[in-house]
């Protein structure tokens, strides 16, 4: 049996920890969100630091290390018990504590900030729930891909959603690859990607789908453009988890990764937004510099994502005690965060300081509090555990 790849584990908890800080800073970015400070004080330096440090990846991590995993738990289980544990860690908590409790506030907050209500959270309250299930059982917009979970409101947790639409859309391909045809194309891509310049083959189809559907009007929050991204790394996941060449090309490649993502972000960016004046928002029409800004951009976040990988595999592929806690508590954490910041950001955000000042806060009441709550309300408790998505706890060995 080969060995856990701790390495992987690693990398969910920093996304997770990249996470908690790219939102406790949204509140301070020029792009929308469920709360904001005025306009005068929103940064697009921040904005532009925040996208260069944690946005070209995280997301992309995320639903890679996701693919990762999936190629393992299918190892060990059938199709059947795969698709069961799936509904278990993702569908229960986002159909229970996820819509019931936990984007209640940041619905009230969205309404609040965009004018769509003046009214109190507890005066607002009631009309959540009594408008809740034609909302759920609403299917109005199909060019959301969200929207075929139907969930009208999730906050963070689009992530969810998303996530199981795409595993089970690529569940097929997935059983196609363990096939006896689908493992001699691996073998054969494996070997592409170990020689020199190789492991760019995969950013191919990424930059396909950008250049395919980036152009159209954006219409959702969450487009088709957006599924078929997450998708492909989620796939990539998969792949790379099915041979070890794979890894070993990430991490020959390591420095080639950050070059392109430090070059390109800045000076490719700069060149079209600064220079050419180009809008690198989606959905402004087809033309020869919109298709050389989506390929561009592809490179970027794929290689950013892979640097990171590359750094985890080489220098963070064991465990310890912290990684064991860690690991376990990313999922309730990922459920618990964005409200907790949220809730935090209501009360701060008025004060009369610096913007400095006021993200210390937040992080500094919502982090311990998100690890609180967890801690209290979600670890020892068996039916809480089952809500969050977590696994039964194990039982301690007793003294013979």
């Amino acid at each position: 049996m080969k060995q856990r790849r701790y390495d992987i584990d690693w990398l969910r908890v920093i996304a997770m920890l990249g996470v908690f800080v790219m939102h406790s800073t949204r509140f301070f970015c020029t792009e929308d969100w469920q709360l904001k400070v005025p306009a005068a004080q929103q940064s697009d330096i921040l904005g532009l630091l925040r996208g260069f440090l944690l946005s070209v990846w995280l997301m992309p991590l995320f639903f890679l290390v996701a693919g990762f995993a999936a190629r393992y738990s299918l190892k060990h289980r059938t199709v059947g018990q795969y698709l069961v544990e799936r509904v278990k860690r993702i569908l229960v908590p986002l159909y229970t504590v996820g819509m019931f409790i936990l984007v209640v506030p940041q619905n009230y907050f969205d309404d609040f900030t965009h004018g769509r209500t003046s009214a109190t959270f507890w005066q607002w309250l009631p009309s959540y729930y009594l408008t809740l299930p034609a909302r759920v059982f609403s299917l109005k917009d199909y060019r959301d891909p969200v929207n075929l979970v139907p969930y009208s409101f999730s906050g963070h947790l689009w992530f969810l959603q998303l996530l199981f639409i795409i595993l089970l859309l690529t569940l097929p391909l997935f059983l196609l690859l363990e096939s006896a045809r689908g493992r001699r194309l691996i073998d054969r891509l494996a070997g592409w990607c170990a020689r020199a310049g190789g492991l760019f083959l995969l950013v191919v189809p990424l930059a396909v789908f950008e250049v395919a559907l980036r152009w159209l009007p954006v219409t959702a929050e969450r487009t088709w453009a957006d599924f078929l991204w997450y998708a492909g790394f989620f796939v990539i996941g998969y792949i790379i988890a099915m041979d070890q060449r794979f890894t070993e090309s990430i991490k020959r490649h390591s420095w080639v990764c950050l070059a392109l993502w430090i070059l390109l972000f800045f000076g490719v960016g700069g060149l079209f937004t600064i220079a050419l004046g180009y809008d690198t928002d989606p959905g402004h029409g087809f033309s020869l510099l919109f298709v050389l800004w989506r390929i561009t951009q592809s490179i970027i976040s794929y290689s950013a994502v892979m640097f990171i990988m590359s750094l985890a595999a080489k220098y963070l592929n064991f465990t310890n005690r912290f990684l064991t806690y860690a690991n376990e508590a990313v999922l309730p954490f990922f459920l618990f965060h964005q409200t907790i910041i949220q809730i935090a950001g209501w009360f701060v955000l008025p004060l009369g300081m610096a913007n400095i000042l006021k993200w210390l806060i937040i992080v500094a009441v919502s982090f311990p509090l998100t690890l609180g709550l967890y801690e209290v309300c979600v670890r020892h408790i068996g039916f809480m555990r089952f809500l969050f998505g977590m696994a039964p706890q194990k039982k301690q060995a007793t003294a013979q």
